[in-house]
This record gives structure tokens, C-alpha cells and sequence, in this order.
């Protein structure tokens, strides 16, 4: 340690009883930006620098190694989350096979039944044909009969035509006979008698055939109606005996029909069963299939938890070398980010001394969120402090070196309150624009972030890749140093440049 003060400066172990115990014996140490930067020990400084150099290209190494998992490990993520959606699309499928085949087979019922029920109908159209056509029969010899009873009434009406005329005669010749009696006188008188009984019995037969004339032109008429609605009767029938024959084709085509989808509902039921059977056979290939895909996330997690912790072995072993001497190309950005962070301290030390801020607002957590914002911005109760505060050395840490990307603090959650003024714009409606150009207020607890805010080493050299959207990435260094404000440790101060 002694060519670390030697190096960077002389250095004070923190005040207060707040502070987390340190991991390492140098995080004890804190910078004094008094002290000058001397000449690498004479002694170590060949072979430090040369393992300086050694661990900052590990640290690049591993650095692309650590991208090259975590690429893999966000694709293995997306083939789960792909993996995730087909088993729930597989489920879904499943279920709706299911309920295809039980819709099917309820469509197969409903049609044999459908089916059943139109024989039935069928056999009693069938059945009321038969006996549409067993009527018209028997219409048909009922006019045939009536024909019959046509002509024995007209040879009936014949018949009584020659009865009155007979009678008609017979009354004549009763009447020339009871006058030939009445001439003949007494001797006649017999005759007379037999003239007059016949001449009744003639008034009788006339009468009689009167009667029957009367009653056969009754009859004809009964019978012309009979014979008339006969003919309707036989026309009706016929009409449905006719509309029974294109009904029972009707219901025999519908049956058919039926038949022809119990046969395709059978068939889908088949294919359905078929698919249901072969999709639930690849449920335990996919199930292992996403086990395995699991678990290679799981060991690309641990793998990167690996590389990370490689990768913090050879920034401490930077660190460990530039203290004891090596020669790091670093060594600017180090010293000015130790005597800047020694500076940020000095000034929130005087503003609590003056009064402008308590202790207990300035170490606060209490974040409150900005109301609208995209990405996420919150305020502290220290914001409106360190946006007086900082600026001054944060942009004057810009002109360093044309490399230098940003110069701003965090505190111990990695919370950002103030950031250079080139990237402290008032944000806008679009988030990609927001991100880029909005970057104070906000919360950056990645890796580089939090070990940053929560370091306690003199300084903590990190590399890392900065994702400038679109698919590019720039390498980086982000070179920090502790603020310690009356012993406790409040964040630190960040220096990131390009490699």
C-alpha cells in the first residue's frame, strides 16, 4: 500500500461507525487529492506494469466473453420464452382438440338422430302416400260407379217415360171406354165400372211415375254433385300423392346428406384423435427440450457470474499492481477521479456544515418518481443540492482527455441525480430520444453501476461494453472513487472513457 499513497496520494481510513466493513484491508483507505502523483516504485514498477497490462487485457478478454454470454443467455432466454409460448400453445391446442373431438362426436349424435328422425318422417310420408293413393283408388271406382248409377237413372228416367205414357194411353182409352158405357146404357154399366177402376189405376201410375221422374232427378242431381266433388277429391290426391313422392325424395336426398356428414365427422374425428395422440407424444420431447434449454440458461447465468467474478479479480489485480507500482495507462484518469471524488466530498461536508442540507436528507432513499417520465426518473431529497453542487467538477473532468464519455456521481443504489449538462435535457414524448438525452434523475443498477456507487477502494477500475443502441457497442472504461462525507460513505464518483 505504501506505493499506492506513494502514487495516488496519501490517504485517511473513513470516520463514523455507518460505514460497511471493508472486504479488503485498502478499503480502509480513502484519497487526499493534496497529495502529488510520484514515479512507479523502481523496485516492482517493470513487473507490476507488465502485470497491469497483463490484467487490463484479461479484463478486455473477459469483458467480450462476458458479452458473448450474456448474448447467448438473452437468446436462451428468447428460445424459452418461445419454448413457453408453444407449450402454452400446445396446451391450448390440446384443449381445443379435445373440444373438437367432443363437438364432433356430439354432431355425429345429433345427426344420427337427425338421421332417424327423418326415416321416420320418411317412412310416414311414405305411409300417408299409400294411403293418398289407396283413396284416389277408391275415388276413382267411386266415379266409376257413379257413371253406373248415371246410366240406370237415365235408363230409370227411360223406364218412367214409357210408364206415364202408358198410363197416358191407358187413361185415354178409360175415358173413350166409360163414354162408350155411358151410350150403351144399362147393359154398359159393367164395363163402366172396369173403365172407371182403370182410369184410377192410370191417375195411380201416373202419379207413381210423377213421383219417380221427381225422385230420379233429385238422385241425378245428388249424383252430378257427388260426381263433381269426386273429381276434386281425385285431383287433391293426386296433388298429394305427387307432393308425397318429392317429400319422400326430399327426405331421402336429407338423409343422404346426413349420412355424408356423419361419414366427414367420423373422419375428423379420426384425423383429430390422430393429431391429439401425436401431439401429446411430443409433450416429453418438448419437455426436455425446454429442461435442457433451462438449464443452459442456468449454467450460462453461472457461467457469467463466473466471468464477472474473473473479471473483478483482474481489476483488483490492476488496482493491486498500480499500487505497487506498475504503470498503468489509466493512471490520469485515476488521479483525477480521486481528487474530484476528495472534492465532491469537501463540498457536501461544507453544506451540511452550513446548514444547507442535514445529514439525514442528504444520505436519504426516499425516492420520489417524476411523474410521466420515460425511462424512469425520481428525485431525492439531495437533487436540488447536487445539481448546484456538482457541475463545476463534473465538466471541467470532460476536457481530461477527448476519450472521456461522461464524468457523474452516484450514491450507494447507483441513483444518478445530476449528469452532465450535454445529457440533462428535459424529457420529450419519445423514450429512445429520453434515454439517450435525459440521462440525470435516474437509476442505473447495472454491474458497472452498482460496484461504482458501493466501492470502497481508493479507486475501482472497470471495463465494460457500453450498448449505444442499435445493435453497437463501444468498449469502455469506468474508472471511480469513494465520497465519503463525515466517515460515511455516500456513493461515488464516476469517470468512463473510450478504450
Amino acid at each position: 500500500m505504501r506505493n499506492m499513497v506513494a502514487r495516488f496520494g496519501s490517504w485517511r481510513k473513513p470516520s463514523g461507525d455507518r460505514a460497511p466493513p471493508p472486504e479488503d484491508p485498502a478499503a480502509d483507505l480513502v484519497p487526499d487529492p493534496a497529495a502529488p502523483y510520484d514515479a512507479p516504485d523502481p523496485d516492482h514498477g517493470p513487473r507490476m506494469t507488465e502485470l497491469a497490462q497483463a490484467a487490463s487485457k484479461l479484463g478486455f478478454g473477459l469483458v467480450d466473453i462476458a458479452a458473448f454470454l450474456f448474448t447467448l443467455r438473452k437468446k436462451s432466454h428468447g428460445q424459452m420464452q418461445i419454448l413457453a409460448r408453444t407449450r402454452d400453445t400446445s396446451d391450448r391446442l390440446i384443449a381445443d382438440i379435445d373440444a373438437v373431438c367432443r363437438g364432433i362426436g356430439a354432431v355425429s349424435d345429433e345427426a344420427e338422430d337427425a338421421r332417424a328422425r327423418v326415416d321416420l318422417s320418411a317412412g310416414k310420408v311414405r305411409l300417408s302416400a299409400h294411403k293418398s293413393r289407396d283413396l284416389a283408388q277408391w275415388v276413382a271406382s267411386v266415379s266409376t260407379q257413379i257413371g253406373t248409377i248415371t246410366d240406370s237413372l237415365s235408363r230409370v228416367q227411360g223406364k218412367s217415360a214409357m210408364i206415364e205414357d202408358i198410363a197416358f194411353q191407358v187413361n185415354v182409352l178409360a175415358i173413350n171406354a166409360g163414354i162408350e158405357a155411358s151410350r150403351a146404357g144399362e147393359a154398359g154399366r159393367g164395363f163402366a165400372v172396369i173403365a172407371q177402376t182403370i182410369k184410377e189405376l192410370s191417375d195411380r201410375t201416373n202419379d207413381t211415375a210423377e213421383d219417380i221422374r221427381e225422385s230420379v232427378h233429385a238422385l241425378n242431381q245428388l249424383v252430378a254433385r257427388l260426381a263433381e266433388e269426386t273429381g276434386d277429391i281425385q285431383s287433391d290426391a293426386d296433388r298429394v300423392i305427387d307432393e308425397s313422392r318429392q317429400t319422400d325424395a326430399n327426405l331421402a336426398a336429407i338423409s343422404e346428406q346426413i349420412s355424408g356428414v356423419q361419414d366427414h365427422a367420423r373422419r375428423i374425428l379420426t384425423e383429430a384423435e390422430q393429431v391429439q395422440i401425436a401431439t401429446e407424444g411430443f409433450l416429453p420431447a418438448f419437455a426436455k427440450v425446454t429442461t435442457s434449454v433451462q438449464g443452459t440458461t442456468e449454467q450460462l447465468k453461472t457461467a457469467m457470474e463466473r466471468v464477472n467474478g474473473l473479471n473483478d479479480r483482474a481489476e483488483f489485480i490492476v488496482q493491486k499492481a498500480a499500487s505497487m507500482g506498475g504503470e498503468v495507462e489509466d493512471a490520469a484518469y485515476i488521479r483525477r477521479v480521486m481528487q474530484d471524488a476528495t472534492t465532491l466530498s469537501q463540498v457536501l461536508e461544507e453544506a451540511v456544515a452550513q446548514g444547507r442540507i442535514s445529514l439525514q436528507a442528504l444520505f436519504s432513499r426516499d425516492y420520489r418518481p417524476i411523474r410521466g417520465s420515460d425511462p424512469p426518473q425520481v428525485m431525492a431529497p439531495f437533487t436540488r443540492l447536487t445539481d448546484q453542487l456538482f457541475p463545476p467538477v463534473q465538466e471541467a473532468a470532460l476536457s481530461l482527455s477527448d476519450k472521456v464519455v461522461f464524468c457523474a456521481a452516484v450514491n450507494v443504489d447507483g441513483y444518478l441525480p445530476t449528469h452532465n449538462l450535454r445529457v440533462s435535457h428535459p424529457q420529450g414524448p419519445d423514450p429512445e430520444w429520453n434515454a439517450a438525452h435525459c440521462r440525470n434523475r435516474r437509476i442505473f443498477d447495472d454491474r458497472v453501476g452498482r460496484k461504482a456507487g458501493r466501492n470502497r477502494e481508493p479507486f475501482l477500475l472497470q471495463v465494460y461494453r457500453r450498448d449505444m443502441g442499435g445493435g453497437t457497442f463501444r468498449l469502455m472504461k469506468d474508472v471511480s472513487a469513494p465520497i465519503l462525507v463525515q466517515g460515511r460513505h455516500w456513493g461515488g464518483l464516476r469517470l468512463a472513457y473510450g478504450v
